[in-house]
């Protein structure tokens, strides 16, 4: 139920909440000093003019559900709804397990089932996953903590000897969508304005950081070569994502491309990442040293909260997206070590892995749950989507003959830039809100969205565990061999595997 309000005093601030009772014929109300009251059933009135008063709250924006569980208290709804996405986030993981996929995939199915369950039941019990705006807040820091994990776990001197292949990936993850999607435009929707055709190509060249992290982190190969060169290759396509997006936006806005307001914020973007990346280099060890020698353990933990949070905040006012602020810290304070009750010295990690381990399937349960299924009862939309699904999948699979690195699995690299989730769905939504992208048309991409998301973590974990067996670097040459046979053991064993 909404509560609009003509109170000046709250700052035209809103609040929304489910109220099972029925509204009651009299209300019998109580006045507030600013002469706002308040009625039995729930309700807020200006006392001075009768109107409907709007409160701040974490609450709903109108749930309605026959049951009673939702409460007009917001904080019993927070709690209600955290216990239901977590256990449907634990369930998830346990069937993927059995199924013998990665766990991300059954967080993100459980998001799918829960956030459409309206369609096929009628039962809107679950609409809290759309209108609950704690939850966006929530999900949000979800995706801040895999970052920062992330962030702990690189190895940054690692992570610039296969820089040139990370920007070889990301200029093919961009430069083949981008065609694909031409075509796709020119063929199927000759009649679309230009704006269109943007958004399209700018959907197209997204690719979800979180779900490729996700799987690396549940395979053990964050410091693997392919880890390595998705995750660099993912924060520069972040970067010329969100330019590109910034300068449609203001295309399509106000007609007219600024290309001053686009280089300003891309310098002030590299020079943050690089700054970052500077400070990481050359003093992490000396600030994790000083941080983990001279505080105490609960200043410790204040700085690195403030140290996370302030380059989130820092990364989005320069126009970087609150992620790669969170991977920066992880960066700067992968070398601090916390004491535990029995004095012995932890790591970040093992600080940070409890909070990963509840907070970042909530992240995914509430991102699958933006999937509407709806859209696969257009057929218009169904067969654009599928069109767009395999422009999608071939051109970031084109990033597999980007990568100069000897030894990497280059079809893991490829297959890992292939999946979409949070970013795409972020621009189809802006694209349809400024008239950009019509129904059939977003619908087309949140099909994308939905395949491309499910896909691509099994056939990941299959291109990353395939069965290889290691030739150590002194292993001496079977007996028998042909010549051409020893000479391509030889050369394996440089690789270091056979």
């Amino acid at each position: 139920m909404s509560v609009t309000n003509s109170s000046p005093s709250m700052d035209n601030r809103r609040v929304q909440w489910e109220n099972p009772l029925p509204v009651s014929e009299e209300r019998d109300t109580t006045t507030w000093p600013d002469g706002a009251g308040y009625t039995a059933d729930g309700l807020g009135v200006d006392g001075n003019t009768g109107g409907a008063l709007e409160l701040p709250s974490a609450g709903f924006e109108d749930v309605k559900t026959g049951l009673g569980l939702w409460r007009t208290d917001p904080s019993d709804s927070i709690l209600l709804a955290i216990v239901i996405i977590i256990s449907a986030a634990k369930l998830g993981e346990i069937v993927a397990k059995r199924l013998g996929i990665p766990q991300v995939v059954g967080e993100l199915v459980m998001g799918i089932i829960l956030g459409n369950i309206y369609l096929f039941s009628g039962w809107d019990f679950f609409n809290f996953l759309h209108e609950m705006p704690f939850l966006k807040i929530l999900s949000g820091i979800g995706a801040i903590v895999l970052l920062l994990v992330v962030g702990i776990n690189t190895d940054l001197r690692a992570m610039l000897k296969v820089g040139l292949s990370a920007l070889l990936v990301t200029l093919g993850g961009i430069l083949a969508p981008v065609g694909l999607g031409c075509l796709i435009s020119y063929f199927l929707l000759p009649g679309a304005s230009l704006n269109t055709h943007l958004f399209l190509m700018a959907i197209l060249c997204t690719s979800s950081v979180a779900i490729k992290l996700k799987v690396f982190d549940e395979l053990g190969k964050l410091q693997s070569i392919e880890a390595r060169i998705s995750i660099a290759s993912a924060v520069l396509n972040e970067i010329i994502l969100l330019l590109f997006l910034a300068a449609i936006v203001g295309i399509t806005t106000s007609g007219r491309f600024s290309a001053v307001h686009v280089a300003v914020t891309g310098a002030i973007s590299v020079a943050f990442l690089i700054g970052l990346g500077m400070v990481s280099l050359w003093f992490g060890e000396s600030i994790g040293d000083l941080v983990t020698r001279r505080c105490p353990e609960g200043i410790k933990i204040f700085i690195i909260v403030v140290a996370c949070i302030g380059l989130t905040y820092l990364a989005e006012m320069v126009g970087l997206a609150t992620i790669i602020g969170a991977f920066g810290a992880g960066l700067l304070l992968r070398y601090v070590k916390t004491k535990s009750l029995t004095g012995k010295y932890r790591s970040m990690d093992e600080l940070v892995r409890p909070t990963y381990l509840v907070i970042v399937p909530i992240f995914f349960v509430i991102a699958g749950a933006q999937v509407r299924l709806e859209s696969f009862m257009d057929m218009d939309a169904v067969l654009l989507g599928l069109s767009i699904t395999g422009a999608a999948v071939l051109g970031k699979l084109f990033c597999s003959f980007c990568v100069v690195e000897r030894g990497a699995n280059r079809l893991a690299i490829g297959i890992a830039m292939v999946a979409r989730l949070e970013v795409a769905l972020v621009i189809a939504s802006v694209g349809k809100s400024v008239g950009a992208l019509s129904d059939t048309l977003f619908s087309a991409a949140t099909i994308m969205v939905a395949i491309t998301a499910i896909m691509s973590p099994p056939l990941m974990k299959l291109a990353l565990t395939r069965a290889k067996e290691f030739v150590p670097e002194k292993a001496p040459v079977p007996y028998g061999l042909s010549n051409e046979s020893r000479k391509k053991f030889l050369m394996l064993r440089q690789l270091g595997r056979r």
